[in-house]
C-alpha cells in the first residue's frame, strides 16, 4: 500500500477518520453507538488481524468504546484479537499496548495472556517483572525503542491493582 501524507495524516489515517465520521453521524439514530458497535468491531477485529501493525484500526477500536471503558474491558473480541495478535509473535506493539490498557482498566488475563506476554521476553529483558503489566510495560519498552521513555514512565505509573 502506498502511504501518501497530507499533513500529518497518511491516507491510511484518513480513512479510519472517514469511517469514523460516518458512524458518528449514526449515532442520532435508534440505538445509537450500541446499536453499530458490534459490527464496527468485527469489522475493525478483520482489519486488525489482516494489518496488526496498522496504529489507525486499534486506535479506532478503542473509540469505539469512548466513555464505556468496562464494555471495552468486557468485549471477548477486544481482548481475543490481542491474544490472537500476540500469539501470532509478529507486529505486537499495539496488541500490547492494548493489552496494557485493557489490565490498566481492571481486565483480568487468563493464562493464554501471561504465556503470550513471556514468549515475546528476550534473554536481555529483566524477567523478575511479578506481573503481567509490568511485564508488558517492559517488553514494549524493548521492542518499540523510539518510546522507551514513555514506557518506563507507563510502567512507573501503573495503577496499584495492576502493580
Amino acid at each position: 500500500m502506498t502511504v501518501i501524507k497530507w499533513g500529518f495524516l497518511t491516507k491510511n489515517d484518513i480513512r479510519w477518520v472517514n469511517r469514523e465520521i460516518f458512524c458518528y453521524n449514526k449515532i442520532s439514530l435508534p440505538g445509537g453507538l450500541e446499536a453499530m458497535r458490534e459490527s464496527e468491531v468485527n469489522y475493525t477485529v478483520g482489519a486488525i488481524i489482516a494489518k496488526p501493525e496498522n496504529e489507525s484500526s486499534w486506535r479506532y477500536l478503542r473509540g469505539l468504546y469512548k466513555d464505556d471503558a468496562q464494555s471495552w474491558v468486557n468485549d471477548p473480541q477486544v481482548s481475543s484479537v490481542c491474544l490472537t495478535v500476540l500469539s501470532a509473535k509478529r507486529n505486537t506493539v499495539f496488541a500490547l499496548s492494548t493489552l496494557l490498557d485493557l489490565l490498566c482498566h481492571g481486565f483480568q488475563p487468563s493464562q493464554d495472556f501471561i504465556n503470550a506476554v513471556d514468549a515475546l521476553k528476550t534473554p536481555d529483558l529483566d524477567l523478575s517483572d511479578s506481573n503481567l503489566a509490568t511485564a508488558v510495560c517492559s517488553v514494549l519498552g524493548h521492542m518499540d525503542p523510539m518510546r522507551v521513555n514513555y514506557w518506563a514512565w507507563r510502567k512507573n505509573k501503573l495503577p496499584a491493582q495492576t502493580a
